[in-house]
């Protein structure tokens, strides 16, 4: 209490009393130890008297930048160049890691399903002869036929 510090670190860090601090002041006061002024325990910023003296005095507002004093600094601040980045824009979110492992678990069921629906469906086109329809030949479409026609 006399060094005004705490094993969390709190107090020193915002200089308000944290909850063990406060829980130790009711024990002493329960005690009747000498306990003494309790906003003394406070940082001196958070004291009215220290509120009031920073806004004793009046601020001026300025009317736009044609009051605004003039610099006598020679050279001119310009902003950095804009590059625009290649390719589609990084997303602003980032993915959580339950988030994560739903997706992959949705990847997951998805392709059990394609593997399921691949074993139940009939055969692609993938290995079959094409036949064109002009001339019933194999080997070729109707588009590529090169056979002259009768015309």
């Amino acid at each position: 209490m006399e060094k005004r510090e705490c094993s969390c670190i709190k107090w020193e860090l915002t200089g308000i009393p944290c909850k063990h601090t406060i829980a130790s002041l009711n024990e002493m006061a329960d005690n009747n130890e000498k306990v003494g002024e309790l906003y003394t325990l406070v940082h001196k910023v958070y004291w009215l008297d220290t509120w009031k003296e920073m806004y004793s005095f009046k601020v001026e507002p300025i009317k736009g930048r044609a009051m605004w004093p003039k610099s006598d600094c020679p050279t001119t601040l310009v902003p950095p160049p804009h590059n625009k980045a290649i390719g589609r824009p990084k997303k602003k979110r980032m993915i959580t890691g339950e988030e994560r492992i739903e997706i992959q678990q949705r990847k997951r069921q998805a392709n059990s399903q394609s593997q399921n629906d691949n074993e139940t469906q009939s055969l692609s086109r993938k290995f079959l002869t094409v036949t064109c329809s002009k001339y019933k030949q194999k080997g070729h479409n109707a588009r590529t036929c090169k056979a002259k026609d009768g015309n």
